[in-house]
């Protein structure tokens, strides 16, 4: 179980080893977004440093020259020592930001000499001063909290960099910074695919990441998460997968024309050859060429990398000459450039060769090499961290100091505003009476101010209650108009009424006179009855106009036909409508359109239609129609009477409307092409038609 689990990190090592490159150099050209940058030498720099007297930009600039030493000589304790007046001056003038950015700052010069566990607590401190600043430090967070990452996953700290990994992306993601979001995302995979079980995860923050630098059109961001899929693929030996990605990340490269990039893919191609198809031959030729590209470009560890590889395919292969030859090229190279890790590991695979071979000695001798290589690198770890406490206590120690002089300072300023403090009292005695003074002409100038609003306030009130009344006043002299009309209408109809019953008595037709008085009284009650409510609903005023129907139907005989189509009483009893609103409309369609047209079959019809969000009542004729009638009809007292029937009706519909949440629509129109006319009536609910559009 020991050596599947070996072998499985040995495999995963492989896969993600070689993004080491490209990752840092990606997270390098990100990190340093917040330097500020000026012109000139390291020696031009360095003077103006020496002359600068403002504190912000004497840091900003030692912060610059740190970063300009590194990049051009590489001289670590100069750098270093810029970098830590910066620190320096950030403490004294107590500016949390730009302390913050000094230390993070000092933690990328750990990282960019693989310091990383004296990279991580500066990052973290930089992420933790401006956690609290707000808005106008959100980008300073998303950098301290990918480089707090960044550096805790180099430093095999991989639950720590999921930790920072995942406040950059909430920060990134809230403010949709599609930049940062994909660094985020990139390292929470590389930092998760280290931790057993969670691949599939990995995974998923690598595709994150590639679908944010595919919206940022960012080809590079692209080929850098393709290799990432690819190596996940590889581990989890499914082929296609792994080679589709591959073919994608190499068509990417060549577009780019990055040689690094093409480098990169070759060797991912040998590693995917060597273990998901087991050909070797394939998988040689591909480290070849990677190899032969990473000798063209001058990367020492890359080419060590790969003959390291080239070395362990020749060894599982069993071509133990061929794998010492690429071992021996791995150590020339690291005793060059003194890499202690190539050497420790060079010499443990030859001493593997040597005891296959049955050379005891010469292994032996290959294994204590090896094992010292490990000693020493296992010994300068423990020297970095050492290290890296003493300046976390230094830092500490320095902090707490700046602290306690703050202490003191603020005990002083304390002292000195107590006497102070007694100066001002012996002035505030002497201000006290101006001010009594001034209190007093104040409050006599804010009672005369509420006076003058609170007469400005009886006013309004006397002005409201009025228009409240005349609107009073205006309702009452509708509610009497709609009297008036009526007791204008009604004698005639009903002398026309009164005329019909005797003509049926006149004719011994008593059963017919019985029913046509009985619903000639109903009607009456009801028309006397129904103007005492101010509304009625539409199922009363409809069995009101079905009695008035009725009777008009038995003196029109056979020649006119009427027909009223609703749902039931139950539905219609919710509907709320001024009283006798539909009757002048019935009446003006019988009187003014039927009556004067020449149709052998006169025809009214009345329709409800009820939807959730309205109420459409629809009353039409075949009569002459609206602009027949006006022709027709000599200007006579009927006339009159109807035009001031129809004036009062829409009053009523506009009083109706301002008073009660259900609102009216009137529209009257010629039927085309028939002949007659339509009267259009929308009933709506004002509170639910303002939930609807709300919504």
């Amino acid at each position: 179980m020991r050596q599947v689990d070996t072998r499985n990190r040995k495999n995963k090592e492989k896969c993600f080893s070689l993004l080491l490159g490209v990752v840092i150099a990606f997270f390098l050209m990100c990190s340093s977004s917040l330097a500020q940058r000026f012109k000139g030498s390291i020696a031009q720099q360095d003077s103006l440093l020496q002359i600068e007297q403002r504190d912000s930009l004497y840091i900003l600039r030692a912060i610059a020259l740190s970063r300009q030493l590194h990049q051009e000589n590489h001289d670590a304790e100069k750098e270093y020592f810029y970098i830590n007046r910066a620190i320096d001056r950030a403490l004294t003038i107590k500016d949390t930001l730009l302390y913050a950015r000094a230390l993070d700052a000092k933690g990328l010069l750990y990282r960019f000499h693989q310091w990383y566990g004296q990279a991580v607590p500066l990052h973290i401190r930089a992420y933790e001063l401006v956690e609290d600043k707000g808005e106008r430090s959100v980008k300073n967070r998303m950098i301290y909290a990918n480089n707090a990452g960044v550096a805790a996953r180099y430093n095999q700290q991989q639950a720590l960099a999921v930790e920072y990994y995942l406040k950059a992306l909430k920060l990134s993601e809230e403010h949709d910074d599609l930049r940062d979001i994909a660094i985020a995302s990139n390292g929470l995979g590389n930092a998760l695919s280290y931790i057993p079980g969670r691949e599939e995860e990995a995974l998923y923050y690598f595709k994150k990441a590639m679908e944010a630098e595919k919206r940022r059109d960012n080809s590079l961001g692209l080929a850098m998460n393709l290799l990432s899929i690819s190596g996940y693929y590889i581990e989890m030996g499914r082929r296609n997968e792994a080679f589709e990605n591959l073919q994608e990340l190499k068509t990417i490269n060549e577009t780019r024309k990055d040689t690094f990039g093409l480098a990169l893919t070759d060797a991912a191609y040998g590693q995917a050859y060597e273990q998901l198809d087991g050909d070797f031959e394939k998988a040689k030729a591909h480290y070849q060429k990677a190899l032969n590209t990473y000798r063209k470009i001058n990367d020492y560890r890359k080419e060590a990398r790969t003959l390291e590889l080239l070395g362990n395919l020749e060894f599982k292969r069993g071509y133990f000459e061929d794998a010492l030859q690429y071992y021996n090229r791995v150590l020339t190279i690291a005793r060059a450039y003194g890499h202690r890790s190539f050497l420790q590991k060079s010499h443990r695979h030859i001493s593997e060769i040597k005891e296959k071979q049955q050379r005891y000695g010469e292994a032996l001798q290959h294994l204590k090499l090896a094992q010292v290589y490990k000693d020493s690198i296992d010994l300068a770890n423990q020297e970095i961290k050492i290290e890296a406490i003493r300046h976390q206590y230094d830092l500490t120690a320095k902090e707490d100091q700046i602290a306690l002089l703050q202490k003191d300072q603020a005990l002083k300023q304390g002292q000195i505003a107590t006497q102070e403090q007694k100066i001002k009292e012996q002035r505030i005695f002497t201000l006290i009476l101006l001010l009594i003074v001034v209190l007093i002409a104040v409050l006599i100038i804010a009672q005369y101010r509420r006076r003058k609003e609170r007469r400005l306030a009886d006013q309004r009130l006397q002005q409201k209650e009025k228009l409240l009344l005349q609107a009073e006043y205006e309702k009452n002299m509708a509610q009497a108009e709609i009297m008036v009309s009526r007791l204008q209408i009604n004698p005639h109809f009903m002398f026309n009424c009164l005329g019909a019953i005797q003509l049926l008595i006149q004719k011994k037709e008593n059963k017919k006179a019985q029913k046509y008085l009985t619903t000639f009284s109903r009607f009456i009650r009801m028309v006397l009855e129904i103007p005492n409510h101010e509304t009625i609903s539409l199922a009363e005023e409809l069995k009101l106009i079905r009695y008035y129907l009725e009777l008009e139907n038995k003196r029109f005989g056979e020649e006119m036909e009427f027909a009223i189509s609703a749902p039931s009483d139950t539905d219609l009893a919710h509907v709320k409508i001024p009283p006798l609103l539909l009757q002048p409309f019935v009446e003006n369609a019988i009187w003014h359109g039927l009556l004067l047209s020449t149709q052998p079959h006169k025809k009214l019809s009345i329709s409800i239609c009820k939807t959730p969000d309205a109420t459409e009542i629809t009353i039409e004729d075949n009569g002459v129609g609206l602009k027949a009638a006006k022709a027709n009809s000599p200007t006579n007292q009927k006339t009159k009477r109807k035009s001031l029937g129809m004036k009062i009706t829409k009053e009523r519909i506009r009083q109706f409307n301002q008073s009660y949440n259900m609102e009216i629509n009137l529209r009257i129109a010629d039927k085309f092409p028939d002949h007659g006319t339509c009267v259009d009536l929308i009933i709506k609910d004002k509170k639910r038609t303002h939930k609807t559009l709300g919504s």
